[in-house]
């Protein structure tokens, strides 16, 4: 059997379309480990997506999801803003592209 997390109005949508789904509300362990689960699954779609305009809706899904974990956390959208203004200063953005090249050979 497979558990996936799914948008609050998923079942609503599939009433509409005479569809009936099984669901239930997840604990908060399973939840937060739903939530990792859908993190990859949405970072997935986001490496997929072929034109501008899907790339713009996996990037909302994949930030709904950061939003959502946050929330898990008791952290707001500003707070991971905040941290993600900090951590910029501090390290730098990806705005230079920089690629880090290594070795293949671990032991080198």
């Amino acid at each position: 059997m497979t558990s996936k997390l799914i948008r609050d109005r998923i079942p609503e949508i599939a009433a509409a379309r005479g569809q009936t789904l099984a669901i239930h509300t997840a604990s908060g362990a399973e939840t937060a480990e739903l939530l990792i689960e859908k993190l990859h699954e949405e970072a997935d779609e986001v490496a997929c997506a072929d034109e501008p305009g899907e790339l713009l809706y996996e990037l909302a899904d994949v930030l709904e999801v950061v939003h959502t974990l946050g929330d898990l956390c008791g952290w707001t959208p500003d707070d991971i803003e905040a941290a993600r203004v900090r951590k910029r200063a501090e390290r730098g953005g990806f705005d230079w592209r920089l690629v880090l090249t290594t070795a293949d050979d671990p032991a080198a």
